[in-house]
């Protein structure tokens, strides 16, 4: 069944007619929180907790290895927020996100499993910080449209 949770999540978005990711946060005015909550059990919420907080130390690795040309342990930083996150994911957890909040989340996943193919074979440090660039744009852009609702 987990091999089935990142399909469900790619067909609940293609049967809404989501097909693209965007990265470009809304311009919200300062002082409004306009951002759209997601409403989640606590015990939910804190699974959404944990796997922002294994992105950062993801990141972390991955900053620290860059200016050492350490790129093994940029993609094993990588590969932990990749795709093997999604299994973890509970069910009932995806059918209270937002369409657009899933397909950010894949690809943020994807961005991650990128990043950590291209350390593992070829890349080079700048292309693993334009990498990580994007990764972050994701995350800016989703912590700017998303907040978690008590």
């Amino acid at each position: 069944m987990q091999w089935q949770r990142p399909l469900l999540a790619a067909a609940l978005a293609t049967a809404l007619g989501l097909t693209a990711c965007t990265t470009v946060p809304p311009k919200l005015p300062v002082g409004e929180d306009a951002r759209i909550a997601i409403q989640l059990a606590p015990d939910e919420a804190e699974h959404l907790r944990l796997g922002m907080r294994r992105y950062l130390e993801s990141i972390q690795g991955i900053v620290e290895a860059l200016p050492r040309g350490k790129m093994s342990m940029v993609a094993s930083s990588a590969r932990q927020s990749g795709m093997v996150m999604v299994q973890d994911l509970p069910i009932s957890v995806v059918t209270k996100l937002p369409p657009e909040f899933i397909l950010m989340s894949l690809d943020t996943h994807q961005k991650f499993e990128a990043l950590s193919r291209s350390a593992s074979t070829d890349g080079t440090r700048g292309g693993a910080l334009k990498e990580l660039r994007d990764i972050l744009a994701n995350c800016t852009a989703c912590h700017t449209m998303y907040r978690l609702s008590p």
